[in-house]
């Protein structure tokens, strides 16, 4: 495997392990909702209170871009029909091979969890966040080549660690 294929670290970064606590118990997912509507909308939230012990890292991953970089992401799901607000911020920024290709694929791995883009559409790349001990298994990162191949985008990572 070539190495500009390899998926490049983008961030790492260290948060309070009672974050996710607070995150399950809705009291941060309700914060990040009201005080970054731009990122995340009432499907997401559903999700959040609905699957509390999930989409933790994925929420944080997008606080801690957009407050680095001010570039929004689309949280997970954005692929899929039941997403519209997301479907139609993907479909402004892939184009039609893209599409095209994800369509074609039988649904074996999701899309990289986050895909973060510039407020203006001008630049975008894809995320793939992991948790303390999770790790890019080698199917998801082949799969997430092929996405960036044929997006000519990259796939990032995005390693969340406690403090």
């Amino acid at each position: 495997m070539a190495d500009m294929e390899r998926i490049e670290l983008f961030a790492e970064y260290e948060i309070p392990s009672s974050w996710r606590d607070h995150f399950m118990s809705g009291v941060i997912w309700k914060e990040w909702a009201e005080k970054f509507p731009q990122i995340f909308d009432k499907e997401d939230c559903r999700l959040a209170n609905n699957q509390p012990q999930y989409h933790f890292y994925e929420w944080c991953a997008a606080v801690k871009v957009y407050e680095s970089t001010g570039y929004l992401s689309l949280v997970e799901k954005y692929q899929y029909k039941a997403h519209p607000r997301k479907q139609k911020i993907w479909h402004q920024l892939a184009d039609e091979k893209t599409l095209a290709f994800i369509r074609s694929q039988k649904r074996a791995f999701q899309l990289p969890d986050l895909l973060v883009y510039a407020e203006d559409l001008s630049d975008w790349f894809f995320c793939e966040v992991k948790g303390p001990t999770d790790r890019l298994r080698p199917e998801q990162e082949q799969y997430f080549q092929a996405v960036s191949r044929i997006s000519g985008k990259p796939v990032k990572l995005i390693k969340i660690r406690f403090s």
